[in-house]
């Protein structure tokens, strides 16, 4: 599986598994390609983009069974849209007040 790390000049790296990241770039009308940007004047309809998405999948998700839960392992535990990319859109929040831009590459 492919690894994928953001990065900005005002922020920390954001790391996330590229299967998650691309389908969810691709209904927001994101190309996504190895390698790409984002420039700070486009990171508010970015994040507009991405956050209408991830409302709508969140919707659809169906909530794990609370006893069903406790009996697996943490990292095997569902993983909420909303919580997967929680630290991706807070880079991007605080590059576009900053005004400066997010790159990606694959994690090497």
């Amino acid at each position: 599986m492919a690894v994928v790390v953001f990065r900005s000049k005002v922020t920390g790296e954001v790391i996330m598994m590229r299967n998650h990241v691309e389908p969810i770039f691709k209904q927001a009308g994101i190309v996504f390609h190895d390698k790409g940007a984002f420039l700070a004047e486009d990171l508010p309809a970015v994040i507009q983009s991405l956050e209408k998405v991830i409302d709508a999948v969140a919707q659809n998700e169906v909530p794990e069974d609370e006893d069903e839960a406790k009996e697996k392992p943490a990292m095997l535990a569902a993983v909420g849209i909303r919580t997967r990319f929680y630290s991706l859109l807070k880079l991007l929040r605080k590059a576009a007040d900053k005004g400066v831009n997010v790159h990606w590459e694959p994690l090497s």
